[in-house]
């Protein structure tokens, strides 16, 4: 076989194994992306990083194996390796990825769960004693409103004596 075929397939081997390699890049991405929620600007922060990954990857290894000569067929190889990673391996990758992650978020909220019962104890432990001196306190609030309305009782009683015996001297004269 001449040497520049040869040279030629290998290199279209290169750009298929460079089309899984962008695939599962994107597959972790995307695990990333399902573990923690991100806003739309860094959606597209990210997008823009793997895409300049992805173009840096590639024009890496073209310059190892070819001096970075773009023909058409390193795209279609790339694309080729791309489509086979994503109809193969990428669907089995990212059911098991789920799986895990399901697990792992479960296993998270379980310890800060059992971290949390500490806290609760204190917590209940607080509030009982909270509990009689909340019941203090309204008593007590309770205890000077009664001796504000005393106050205001004996002003108006005042206050109408004070009336009365104006209008009796009134009468009188």
């Amino acid at each position: 076989m001449n040497q520049i075929v040869s040279s030629q397939s290998l290199l279209f081997i290169t750009c298929i194994e460079i089309g899984i390699v962008i695939g599962v890049l994107f597959d972790f991405i995307r695990i990333f992306r399902k573990l923690i929620k991100h806003p739309n600007f860094l959606v597209h922060i990210e997008d823009f990083a793997f895409w300049a990954t992805c173009a840096l990857i590639s024009f890496y290894m073209l310059y190892i194996n070819n001096y970075a000569a773009i023909r058409p067929f390193v795209f279609i190889g790339m694309l080729l390796g791309s489509i086979l990673y994503f109809a193969t391996f990428s669907l089995v990758f990212m059911k098991i990825a789920t799986i895990i992650i399901h697990y792992i978020k479960k296993g998270v909220y379980r310890f800060i769960k059992f971290l949390m019962i500490p806290m609760i104890w204190i917590v209940r432990w607080i509030k009982i004693p909270l509990r009689s001196l909340r019941h203090k306190y309204n008593r007590l609030e309770r205890y000077k409103k009664h001796q504000f309305r005393k106050v205001k009782r004996k002003y108006y009683h005042a206050k109408a004596e004070i009336r009365t015996d104006f209008k009796i001297r009134k009468q009188k004269k």
